[in-house]
């Protein structure tokens, strides 16, 4: 039987076909971290909110990601799964979205593996998978984990939890044992970061693009090197932090004429 692996998105896919590693892919291009989630009609929520912030047709959207993520339902025709994220936030929802999906229809004899570095030898910048070469992608292979019926369980909990967005629910989540998901741990509790602060009520990132902007940084790009070099935890994108400036020039707390 095959291997399916479950690919981080498209960069990561890129190198991914450079290597001589064998199995079918699914690559995940949903940003589960950002924009509203739910237990029911899911997708047709996503494709909604995907089309009116960032103009993505719903005919891309099946396309692109639902036709993907159809991928899920049959795992039975693989060995093994692998699935292949990286420590920041945006990877972890998604994980723990597809965990629990998995976890729906699990049966003892599937094997499902994860790969997910922190880090990498040589890359102290290290930003996420896209970033390596094919070598060092082979490298990986060898290094996966294979995740137990528990670690299914505690990512269905942890969706769960991020779905229903209960900050007082999700810090006392926080003092689990985290079993072969710690990197889990970290991306949650950046999470918790993005509730508005009750004096402020501005949240982690917002407060940190404001105080970036208030020590004299003077372009774009400068403001979001900074942010990442920072804030690498949340795994935004350039198109994401200039919504969320635009948020801010909106609540008249930037300039308009700024950046």
């Amino acid at each position: 039987m095959k291997t399916l692996h479950i690919l981080n998105g498209d960069a990561t896919l890129f190198v991914f076909n450079q290597t001589t590693i064998a199995g079918d892919i699914l690559v995940w291009r949903e940003i589960l971290s950002d924009g509203p989630v739910s237990k029911k009609n899911l997708w047709e929520l996503r494709s909604d909110w995907i089309f009116k912030k960032f103009g993505e047709t719903p005919a891309n959207y099946q396309q692109k990601v639902i036709k993907e993520a159809e991928k899920l339902t049959h795992l039975d025709k693989y060995s093994e799964t692998i699935l292949w994220f990286e420590y920041d936030l945006t990877c972890q929802i998604n994980l723990i979205y597809i965990l629990s999906s998995i976890n729906s229809m699990y049966k003892k004899d599937n094997c499902i593996s994860l790969i997910c570095p922190e880090s990498i030898e040589g890359m102290p910048n290290f930003k996420g998978l896209g970033e390596l070469n094919s070598t060092q992608l082979n490298k990986l292979l060898s290094q996966k984990i294979k995740l137990q019926k528990a670690d299914l369980a505690l990512a269905t909990e942890a969706w769960d939890l991020y779905i229903d967005n209960n900050f007082e629910k999700i810090s006392a989540f926080l003092t689990r044992d985290f079993g072969n998901l710690p990197l889990l741990k970290k991306a949650f509790k950046a999470h918790l970061l993005r509730f508005p602060n009750p004096s402020t009520q501005l949240n982690h990132i917002e407060k940190v693009l404001l105080d970036f902007t208030n020590s004299g940084i003077s372009s774009k790009r400068e403001l979001y090197d900074a942010f990442w070099a920072q804030e690498r935890i949340y795994g935004l994108t350039d198109l994401q932090l200039d919504h969320i400036l635009n948020q801010l020039k909106e609540k008249k707390l930037i300039a308009k004429e700024l950046f």
